[in-house]
């Protein structure tokens, strides 16, 4: 889950997860669209070997990885997505204020041209 040198106990990895845990459903929602493009995650797929009886985890755990590059002060950078991959290029923000903040802008902002 952890990408590149993150671990669970960074403190930014810390407010991101406080952040999801008091989302609302509606929001956890649009989160979940703005990091994998998808409505919701699936829980089973049909397994690769053909069988219709045997399902695996399908292949959507979450990444977490650190920003590309590193010019600016985190609390002014956004959060990027990788929705293919499931990854989400979270800067090291400095509290859970800026977190909640970032990530709300993120799941809710519509300048995207591509995003639907």
């Amino acid at each position: 889950m952890y990408q590149v040198g993150l671990v669970e106990t960074n403190p930014h990895i810390q407010f991101f997860w406080q952040t999801l845990e008091s989302f609302s459903q509606e929001n956890l929602c649009r989160f979940v669209k703005f990091a994998c493009n998808q409505q919701r995650i699936p829980c089973t797929c049909p397994c690769k070997d053909g069988n219709a009886d045997t399902t695996h985890v399908p292949p959507y755990p979450m990444k977490i990885a650190p920003p590309d590059g590193s010019s600016g002060s985190p609390d002014s950078r956004f959060i990027r997505v990788e929705t293919c991959m499931f990854m989400v290029k979270l800067p090291q923000y400095s509290s859970l204020d800026v977190m909640k903040k970032r990530l709300l802008y993120a799941i809710n902002c519509r300048d995207d041209p591509l995003s639907g």
